[in-house]
């Protein structure tokens, strides 16, 4: 769950929601200057399903213990991140092998800065149980080295797929209000040791370069909704303001620099 504070409300994005937009990105993606997607398919697949696990906790959110407040994506205590993940690698697993070592590599990169492609990502609980994280990217790396080997994927398919999934993930967080680098202009790592550079164009708009997608522009929608900042009693106040909330959906335009 994305989690924006808004004076005294906090404005909500569910992970549900932002992957669903991951995979609109991903559906709409290709043109002569940005690699293409293959093998098609299950690139999308992983796009589209890389957040599933976290249907689970959406559908009781819990607070921040430290805050009383609705608990952001990033907030989660880290046992509970976790089995998430490994949840949603079994699920998209279960769908595609492509797609599940895609998921697996990203839930990897999540606690390695993305691979070194965003330092930036950090989880503020992990360094407190870090003996579990390793254990998780050891146990994600051995899972998705063995599903590329029987594949038949090389390192260079393996990256590239791999960069352009972060893609996807930070160019819909950042639709979300949601990714750790703000809101000022943004260069994410493209295959090929080029970037996608993307700048703020007023309310509604994003500015990309190199433009990555078929159509001319490209509108997406986020469903937001918006409960108290704080004063829950507990969790099950929480997911009652959740549930009560009204879904109001938010579009924002791309279009090329």
């Amino acid at each position: 769950m994305i989690v924006r504070p808004v004076g005294d409300t906090a404005e909500l994005a569910m992970q549900v929601d932002h992957a669903e937009v991951a995979g609109q990105l991903a559906a709409a993606w290709g043109g002569p200057h940005v690699p293409a997607l293959e093998p098609r398919d299950s690139v999308i697949t992983a796009v589209r399903l890389h957040d599933i696990g976290w249907r689970h906790w959406e559908a009781a959110a819990h607070l921040n213990p430290d805050t009383g407040r609705p608990a952001n994506f990033l907030d989660v205590m880290i046992d509970e991140h976790l089995r998430l993940y490994r949840l949603g690698i079994e699920e998209v697993a279960a769908v595609d092998d492509y797609a599940g070592m895609l998921v697996s590599m990203h839930a990897a990169g999540i606690y390695t800065g993305r691979y070194g492609t965003q330092p930036a990502m950090l989880l503020t609980r992990a360094p407190d149980v870090q003996s579990l994280v390793d254990d998780f990217i050891g146990e994600q790396e051995a899972r998705y080295g063995a599903v590329q080997d029987g594949l038949g994927v090389s390192d260079e398919e393996l990256w590239r797929n791999f960069l352009l999934l972060q893609v996807f993930d930070r160019l819909s967080l950042r639709i979300c209000l949601g990714d750790p680098a703000g809101m000022g202009p943004m260069e994410i790592v493209l295959p090929a040791d080029r970037t996608l550079t993307i700048t703020r164009d007023g309310s509604d708009c994003e500015r990309l370069d190199p433009w990555p997608f078929v159509a001319d522009e490209l509108t997406v929608a986020v469903p937001w909704r918006t409960v108290p900042l704080a004063g829950y009693a507990d969790d099950a106040a929480l997911q009652t303001a959740i549930a009560a909330a009204a879904v109001e959906d938010r579009t924002t335009t791309l279009r090329p620099v």
